[in-house]
């Protein structure tokens, strides 16, 4: 299994959450409260958890294929949430 973190400062954690789950279930299985979600996507799974002034992203996937797939998805989400005020998530891979 391959494993991505990453975190996007924002004064409104709870409300990106939301709308990104929101948007996502058109499409995808998602289960989520204002604190914390998990998407289904068909390249893997991401949890989305509110903290002070970040949320977070843990992703999982099969492989760096994959793992690319939901990152794109999600960077691409966030520019389009995000286009009158741009912001973009830091990623990292985490460490074994």
């Amino acid at each position: 299994m391959h494993h991505l973190k990453g975190h996007l400062p924002t004064h409104e954690p709870s409300r990106y959450l939301v709308g990104l789950c929101s948007h996502f279930r058109r499409k995808i299985e998602v289960e989520y409260t204002d604190t914390q979600g998990l998407a289904r996507f068909p390249w893997g799974n991401c949890v989305l958890r509110v903290q002070d002034g970040v949320l977070e992203f843990e992703c999982h996937a099969m492989s760096d294929e994959n793992l690319k797939q939901l990152q794109y998805v999600l960077n691409e989400h966030i520019a389009l949430f995000s286009r009158k005020a741009p912001m973009t998530v830091n990623w990292q891979i985490p460490e074994e």
